[in-house]
């Protein structure tokens, strides 16, 4: 499991330039059952037979930049693609996909050394607008032989590693994890007579408005949704105090309510019935965002975010635990099957 997830989380796909993942994922997903992809680049793959629609949709895109300007020296400006907190940038590595192939470069900053005023100059958080991608190049003819040019897309350099054994911590956890699961639950099910239709979704430009999952529910009209997604853990020093726990290793989540939707009660009774008699663990919780889930009710489905819990969303090193995502992988087939042998009859 843990290898094909770092592969998956290793390709970039910045919001807009997702090309390389959903390559990734389609031949993955091919070799169980015929896909397709829309004018949005959402991708697609369908089991299953039935009146009844179930829609499991997972966001390829990352968070990211673009090369907004390459200067007269040779360095780059940058303009950030979804929700990414200035401070997480300062002294990251990141690489440039150019047409050339990936140019590594460094964010980096004034040493204290050259300050005027250090102990004012230290406390300032800069703002992205005014930082700059050092890639060692004395000019912006340098930069652009080596195949610089604007609106390339820039991910985070990842190093995945394992805390204590069983967290997984790395960028791009956010959703790749949850692509991961999809296909897991695709291998699972593909075979088996399912009482209904099944649609997995990978979509597209989620970071950046929910965008390929608008697309992808104006198309297919599913009557059930669930968005496979984060859910922020509040297990750790400094997390919000008025919500409830909600914690690495102790399953997966239904993210009840966010910024952009409430979860259907119905459907939620339902895949908390289902977790209790299939013995798996199930945390309720509230958080900010929003999922791709939002964007699919407003066009009329029952729906769920079926999440896991994540800890330091949006930053480079995002925490998850391994198990919680072979619940997750669980409950989800159980979903398929339960709501296949009912007809539908979640609501």
């Amino acid at each position: 499991m843990i290898d094909e997830l770092k592969e998956l989380i290793a390709v970039p796909g910045v919001s807009g330039f997702e090309d390389r993942i959903r390559e990734a994922i389609r031949e993955r997903a091919e070799i169980l059952t015929r896909t397709r992809t829309d004018e949005m680049g959402n991708l697609y793959a369908t089991v299953g037979k039935g009146e009844r629609h179930l829609l499991l949709v997972a966001h390829m895109d990352e968070l990211g930049m673009v090369v907004s300007k390459v200067e007269e020296g040779g360095f780059l400006r940058f303009r950030k693609v979804g929700g990414i907190d200035d401070r997480s940038l300062i002294g990251r590595v990141v690489e440039i996909q150019t047409e050339k192939g990936r140019v590594k470069g460094a964010i980096g900053l004034l040493p204290p050394h050259l300050m005027a005023d250090p102990s004012k100059e230290m406390d300032k958080v800069l703002k992205s607008e005014d930082l700059r991608i050092d890639i060692c190049c004395r000019s912006k003819r340098e930069a652009e032989d080596l195949g610089i040019a604007v609106m390339d897309p820039i991910v985070f350099e990842k190093h995945p590693l394992m805390l204590n054994d069983n967290v997984l911590c790395t960028r791009g956890l956010d959703d790749r994890f949850g692509c991961f699961a999809l296909l897991a639950v695709l291998r699972r099910v593909a075979k088996r007579r399912i009482g209904m239709r099944v649609t997995f979704v990978w979509s597209v430009q989620e970071e950046v408005g929910l965008r390929g999952a608008k697309v992808a529910a104006l198309k297919e009209r599913p009557d059930f949704v669930i968005a496979v997604d984060s859910c922020s853990s509040t297990d750790f020093p400094g997390a919000p105090e008025h919500l409830a726990r909600i914690s690495l290793g102790d399953g997966p989540v239904v993210r009840y309510m966010d910024n952009r939707s409430i979860a259907s009660p119905s459907f939620v009774k339902f895949v908390r019935e289902t977790a209790a008699s299939s013995k798996l663990p199930l945390q309720i919780g509230i958080s900010g965002g929003g999922t791709d889930g939002a964007a699919a009710q407003e066009f009329g489905s029952f729906m769920v975010p079926l999440c896991i819990p994540i800890r330091y969303t949006h930053s480079t090193v995002e925490c998850i635990h391994l198990q919680d995502l072979r619940n997750l992988i669980s409950l989800l087939e159980e979903i398929v099957i339960r709501l296949g042998k009912e007809g539908g009859r979640g609501q």
